[in-house]
């Protein structure tokens, strides 16, 4: 039997979003048990920014550990996340901000499947949330094998609507199937990611990997080549010399401490409200 996690990242109980995170769960084609986890209850306080957990455990005490436990033991992710202000609600930015402890766990989250969903109570009003909630599963390392956007309202209105219906299924479906989603196109050609910032006339920035290349028509459509970007972390072999070059920049900075305390100190102080 498949151990299912479900990540809700909504504050609202029995909404769209926890709704289709059991819809898709239901609709999966084995047997599967769905835990899930509702991110925006938790206690995940912020970064400190002190790297303490490169090389030891993280000073924060709080609800990190026992999320990031679950994602790891679970066969299967399923992430949903309602739209605020045309982005993705905080609480899963606020759990990547901690994401270098996820470090610790490269094999076991490297490759693990997820589907993900934003919720969006208008249609095209759902802005860069799916751009969010995609990242949090590459964030981690987990390999995106759906993703959807689904658009509903009310609590419950997820259920009525034939879009969301669809979706669910596709991304059950999508979930623990062989091989690799296939990306739509125009899409990055180094991480399959579908939003770019365009920089110059023919230049392109995937956002979601950091990867430069150009664009140009094809025909009807659209071509977009990619390179890898100069520093990446994604991949296990990638995300592991970024976790050292991180250690490694923690040293240098043990180093340069008190030149570079020197060269800040006429800029303390300040107005602060």
């Amino acid at each position: 039997m498949k151990r299912v996690l479900g990540i809700i990242g909504s504050p609202r109980k029995m909404g769209n979003c926890e709704l289709t995170v059991k819809e898709i769960a239901a609709r999966l084609p084995e047997a599967s048990e769905l835990s899930m986890v509702r991110l925006a209850d938790k206690d995940i306080r912020p970064c400190k920014a002190c790297y303490r957990c490169l090389m030891g455990d993280c000073p924060q005490v709080d609800d990190f550990g026992a999320v990031i436990s679950a994602i790891v033991s679970a066969d299967g992710v399923i992430v949903a996340a309602p739209v605020y202000l045309l982005g993705a609600h905080s609480s899963l930015q606020r759990f990547l901000d901690r994401g270098l402890q996820f470090w610790k766990h490269l094999d076991a989250l490297a490759g693990k499947p997820a589907v993900g969903v934003a919720l969006a109570g208008v249609r095209d009003g759902e802005g860069a949330s799916l751009l969010g909630v995609e990242n949090f599963m590459r964030g981690m390392g987990m390999e995106v094998k759906g993703r959807a956007v689904i658009h509903a309202a009310l609590p419950g209105e997820v259920l009525l609507s034939e879009e969301g219906m669809a979706a669910a299924a596709r991304l059950a479906g999508s979930l623990f199937a062989p091989g690799a989603r296939q990306a739509p196109s125009p899409s990055c050609t180094r991480c399959g990611g579908t939003y770019f910032e365009f920089r110059g006339r023919d230049r392109v920035y995937c956002l979601l990997c950091g990867a430069g290349g150009t664009v140009a028509g094809e025909g009807e459509g659209v071509r977009i080549e990619t390179v890898a970007p100069a520093h990446s972390w994604r991949g296990p072999d990638a995300r592991k010399a970024h976790g050292e070059w991180l250690i490694g920049m923690k040293e240098r900075y043990l180093r340069e401490r008190d030149r570079l305390k020197e060269v800040s100190r006429p800029y303390a102080g300040g107005n602060f409200i």
